[in-house]
C-alpha cells in the first residue's frame, strides 16, 4: 500500500536521480503479424549506429488494456 492510498500526498521523485539518464524522443511503428493481430515497436528517434539495435521495445497487441479498464 502506498502512502497515496492512506490519505497522505504522494512523495515528490527524485528529480536529480532522473537528469543523471539520458532522454529521448520517442518514435514508434504498429505493424500487422500474421492475420489477425499486430505490435507497437518504441524506439528513440535519433541514436547512434551501435545502439540502433538494442534501443526499442515491442509489445503485442493484447499486452495493452484501455485506459478506462484500469482506472
Amino acid at each position: 500500500m502506498s502512502s497515496a492510498d492512506e490519505g497522505e500526498p504522494p512523495v515528490a521523485a527524485d528529480t536529480s536521480a532522473l537528469d543523471r539518464w539520458p532522454t529521448y524522443t520517442l518514435d514508434h511503428t504498429i505493424e500487422a503479424v500474421g492475420s489477425d493481430g499486430e505490435q507497437c515497436t518504441i524506439f528513440p528517434s535519433v541514436v547512434d549506429d551501435g545502439e540502433r539495435l538494442t534501443a526499442w521495445i515491442t509489445a503485442s497487441d493484447d499486452a495493452f488494456v484501455a485506459i478506462d479498464e484500469i482506472r
